[in-house]
């Protein structure tokens, strides 16, 4: 665990240090998580985009996603998810407002799931590590913001996610 966060702090500062090459961004955005036998929830989302080159960008990335079912007073069940990752991206623009990216990634996914019957309470944690694809758009609304949307699936071991989720990202 402690080798995953101090390689994604390192590629982060890595990513830094080379953004002297383009334009930095920060991302925030919300969506659609359907994890592998769980079923659909919303799934938020924040990322720092560091373009290195004129077609290269890497993203240090964080998500959160959090599923719950209950019966009044008899059962309450959840599992949530927060997940650190990196993704590096082929970005190229189509026209002169909108840029289309491809990539992919390796992130933690740290996992709780939680039982409650009748009163009494178990929960179990434990750490996934996995990759994800992805593709999405970026649509320049002004010369510091763009709307986007991206589509993605997580590989992670035997907790597979497809997402699909939408935002805002500031240059800085």
């Amino acid at each position: 665990m402690k080798t995953f966060i101090g390689s994604f702090l390192a590629l982060s500062f890595v990513a830094a240090v080379s953004a002297n090459a383009g334009e930095t961004a920060i991302g925030i955005g919300a969506g659609y998580v359907d994890p592998a036998d769980v079923g659909g929830t919303a799934w938020f989302t924040a990322n720092v985009r560091f373009k290195v080159s004129h077609s290269i960008a890497i993203e240090p990335e964080v998500g959160y996603w959090k599923k719950s079912e209950s019966i009044p007073s008899l059962l309450d069940v959840s599992i949530k998810d927060l997940n650190v990752g990196a993704n590096v991206l082929f970005t190229a623009p189509v026209g002169s407002k909108v840029v289309v990216s491809l990539g992919g990634g390796v992130g933690a996914h740290f996992l709780k799931g939680a039982v409650g019957l009748l009163g009494f309470q178990d929960s179990e944690s434990e750490t996934k590590f996995g990759g994800q694809i992805l593709s999405g758009l970026d649509f320049e609304v002004s010369e510091s913001i763009a709307l986007f949307v991206n589509v993605r699936y997580d590989l992670v071991s035997d907790f597979n996610q497809f997402k699909a989720y939408g935002g805002i990202r500031f240059k800085l």
